[in-house]
């Protein structure tokens, strides 16, 4: 009886004990591999990424390496060495933020961060786009896929009350896909959330100019027209009140 519990009991705790503590057999399955092999597990995992992947098939090809502490470093380190390069592959860069999307976990996250830095710097000389290899659709889809992620990004920043990040992240998404109207309605959002109504009419505006009928943009562009107009009008008085101008002019 004791002994079955203290198997259990193993069982239940092998998984968060430190490494030293773990049984020797427990301690083989998560041993470190070389960058090498880290790598070729990371392109494979990028390949299958970008054939469509899900979460489950991510997982199978991962095995333990998705909770591997040392595959998480030496993500890491990779993106630094890339960071450091004067010129960026933004090709990868597509790649690396699609994997934020289709449950990578923190492998994703980090991922996502690299991709991000690297399409901030200039694109790597000579590099082969998709346009000019004959295969647009293909970099059609691998720039809606990144919208998408900047967009899913901005929205959480937008429940989070995080407004400037939220609008920096619209921002790439329609650096990616200008006509993106989801993404430049949500930027209005964003704008109007800081008060600055002006800006986000013109956001709203911009959605309606690639998508007519698209209603919640017409609503929230009346939003905020009457917001701009209510705050306008409380400016108004102070700013025609004698106080107001002697403010302006301290020789009144």
């Amino acid at each position: 009886m004791i002994q079955r519990f203290w198997q259990w009991l193993m069982r239940l705790i092998q998984p968060i004990l430190p490494p030293f503590l773990k049984p020797q057999k427990y301690r083989r399955l998560q041993k470190r591999l070389s960058d090498a092999e880290y790598q070729q597990l990371f392109r494979q995992l990028l390949i299958g990424v970008n054939q469509g992947w899900n979460r489950e098939q991510i997982l199978q090809h991962l095995g333990y390496q998705s909770s591997d502490r040392y595959f998480k470093l030496w993500l890491y380190d990779y993106g630094q060495q890339l960071r450091q390069l004067p010129e960026a592959d933004h090709q990868l860069a597509w790649q690396l933020l699609q994997m934020s999307g289709v449950g990578c976990g923190e492998l994703g996250e980090i991922a996502a961060e690299i991709g991000k830095d690297l399409l901030a710097k200039p694109a790597r000389k000579g590099e082969a786009y998709p346009e000019e290899t004959g295969d647009a659709d293909q970099g059609e889809t691998a720039a809606s896929d990144a919208a998408e992620t900047w967009l899913n990004q901005g929205k959480q920043q937008l429940a989070d009350q995080d407004f400037l990040g939220a609008i920096a992240s619209f921002d790439q998404a329609i650096q990616c896909q200008p006509d993106y109207t989801e993404a430049w309605n949500n930027r209005g959002l964003a704008l109007g959330n800081l008060g600055d109504y002006k800006g986000a009419i013109a956001s709203y505006e911009k959605a309606i100019q690639f998508k007519p009928d698209y209603q919640l943009a017409w609503y929230n562009w009346g939003v905020a027209m009457d917001k701009l107009k209510e705050k306008e009008s409380a400016i108004a008085p102070i700013e025609s009140s004698p106080d107001a101008k002697s403010i302006r002019d301290p020789t009144n």
